[in-house]
């Protein structure tokens, strides 16, 4: 969005109605976007077959977290 500031302090001198406009063109093309993203990688992901993670699933990603905890832990 901090690349769109400067568009909107340029249509500010036009209106209000201008400024709704933007808003609604703005907020409607980043909904779109994450829509097109996540049905994409939907697809694809669903085209791996990832056959012995999905067991061990829940336990490969809480040793992830805890590896990432402990990396931001001595880091910071």
């Amino acid at each position: 969005m901090v690349e769109g500031i400067p568009a909107f302090f340029a249509a500010a001198k036009y209106g209000a109605g201008l400024l709704a406009v933007m808003s609604i063109l703005f907020a409607l093309s980043t909904i779109a976007t994450y829509v097109l993203l996540c049905v994409s990688a939907t697809a694809g992901l669903q085209k791996i077959n990832l056959g012995p993670f999905e067991r061990y699933g829940e336990v490969i990603s809480g040793v992830f977290i805890a590896l990432l905890g402990l990396v931001f832990l001595f880091i910071h």
